[in-house]
């Protein structure tokens, strides 16, 4: 985690002071904190709340071998087909 980046604690408690109207979001620097607070929200909702490089290479892993399997499957399906009709 980079040293400005905010937990999901932290994220938590931004939001519900910016949706409660205790944050005066005029201010572009109070709104970019609460934007901040709002991607990290939400990545956590999508990914969870550990980032830790482990997890992130494995999930690259999966799917990088994911697309493999498809590009081997729809080769499969193109290249017989390109055999049989003289392409």
């Amino acid at each position: 985690m980079r040293k400005d980046d905010l937990t999901v604690d932290e994220a938590t408690v931004i939001a519900e002071h910016a949706r409660s109207g205790a944050l005066e979001l005029d201010d572009p620097e109070v709104r970019k904190v609460v934007e901040q607070a709002n991607r990290v929200l939400v990545r956590a909702q999508m990914w969870g709340e550990e980032r830790s490089p482990k997890l992130r290479r494995r999930r690259r892993f999966i799917a990088i071998g994911a697309l493999v399997m498809v590009l081997v499957w729809v080769a499969g399906l193109l290249v017989p087909l390109a055999l049989r009709f003289g392409v």
